[in-house]
């Protein structure tokens, strides 16, 4: 029987001129949003999202291409994780409608809009890719690795460790699941790409290090850990030996995230709130009361940072004193995407976002398993889906991968391609 990459390989070859121009365009989606730099006062965030956002209309301009073609070898299938991207963009469109400012809620509905499309298109393209895609998201992610770790080593400020995306913690965030997928496949691939990825998976967790990322660092450990109790005994034996580089890197004083620990061992001891939360208890708070005053529609896509002071102004008088200190700023963010969601989406957005990390998963549609070994991609597909779903719930408590364009392209391509081998797979 022929293995899934001789399939994909045969069925690139059939493929119709639009399906071969989607391919090109997602695969110039992640080599270039992860490292496009421009001018201005924005040189990092701004043209990623321009690129993101470009990435999507030009997918929109190829489907009418693909529609009218007379031959598919793609087929678009109702499946549940479209239904829930549906519903999450015609949830955003409600709220944006009610939003207490439209027009920055326009402005977060195009994002959403071309995050569906970008999934969407992710997995089409993913019923004819083979572990290659994989690769192909890897080489922005050695890259801005490699880049972190020489400007910590050569530069001794931390802050100017931010490889090509602006900030350090922004390089951690979008690290964290490439990391996890390298992994995984270094335990479930075999010869030589098993050796290539153990050591891809050592480069980019010292490129977390680097950054100094410690949610990253947290949610790597939950995902890991996740992985060697739900895959196998060659699975613990690899995540053993990653814990112990993760442990030199923790216990070494001269890494980022050793000190970082230090500082939010020190302010954990010391209740200084505003150190053990980075600063970050004021958005926190702000967010969970606009949460509580917009429960059902939320402040609006967009809208945290036009509600912010307002907000911050009357914290002092629901919260003690000692969770009210902190950097007297207008936050854009509230730096953990399950409080921006909720402020924003109201509740049901929530459960939409839930939702969604659940459908990566496989909850909402758990895979008959056929007979026979199943493909490179499937295996790694099924060893990844929970992994990365904690990742992703873990880091988005104190980050914000969705505001940001090359982690959220990271997360949007991995789910659509787990989800798409395994249920491929498993149809087979």
């Amino acid at each position: 029987m022929a293995s899934r990459r001789d399939v994909a390989v045969e069925s690139v070859r059939t493929l119709g001129g639009a399906e071969r121009a989607a391919l090109f365009v997602l695969a110039a989606g992640a080599l270039v949003i992860p490292t496009v730099l421009g001018g201005g006062s924005d040189p990092f965030r701004m043209p990623k999202e321009l690129a993101f956002r470009a990435e999507a209309i030009v997918l929109l301009a190829i489907v009418a291409f693909w529609i009218t073609a007379r031959r598919h070898t793609w087929t678009f299938r109702r499946r549940p994780e479209l239904i829930v991207a549906g519903a999450i963009v015609v949830w955003t469109v409600v709220t944006a409608i009610f939003s207490t400012n439209r027009q920055l809620s326009v402005d977060s509905l195009i994002t959403v809009v071309a995050a569906v499309v970008i999934f969407i298109g992710t997995c089409l393209a993913a019923q004819t890719t083979s572990l290659v895609a994989v690769d192909v998201l890897m080489i922005a992610c050695c890259s801005n690795a490699l880049l972190v770790i020489l400007q910590e080593l050569l530069t001794h400020d931390h802050y100017g460790s931010v490889g090509f995306l602006g900030n350090s913690n922004d390089v951690g965030t979008f690290l964290l699941t490439p990391a996890v997928a390298a992994i995984v496949l270094s335990v479930t691939s075999n010869g030589t790409r098993r050796r290539v990825y153990a050591a891809i998976g050592v480069l980019l967790i010292c490129g977390i290090a680097a950054a100094g990322t410690r949610t990253a660092f947290f949610a790597l450990v939950a995902s890991l850990l996740v992985f060697a109790v739900a895959h196998s005994r060659r699975a613990a034996v690899a995540v053993a030996v990653t814990f112990g580089i993760v442990a030199l890197l923790i216990l070494s004083p001269a890494t980022a995230i050793g000190r970082g620990l230090r500082k939010l061992a020190r302010a954990a001891t010391n209740r200084d709130y505003q150190h053990l939360f980075s600063e970050r208890l004021l958005p926190f708070l702000a967010a969970v009361d606009m949460t509580r005053d917009h429960p059902l529609l939320g402040t609006g896509p967009g809208c945290f940072k036009y509600h912010y002071m307002a907000y911050r102004v009357g914290l002092r008088e629901r919260y003690p004193t000692e969770w009210t200190r902190g950097w007297p700023m207008n936050w854009g963010e509230v730096h953990n995407d399950h409080l921006q969601v909720a402020s924003e989406a109201g509740l049901p957005g929530y459960a939409l976002f839930l939702l969604a990390i659940g459908a990566g998963a496989g909850i909402a549609s758990p895979a008959k398993r056929r007979a026979g070994p199943a493909s490179p991609e499937a295996t790694f597909a099924r060893a990844m889906r929970w992994p990365l779903a904690t990742a992703v719930f873990v880091v988005c408590l104190a980050q914000f991968p969705l505001e940001l364009a090359a982690p959220r392209l990271m997360l949007i391509t991995l789910g659509a391609l787990c989800i798409t081998w395994d249920r491929d797979d498993a149809a087979a």
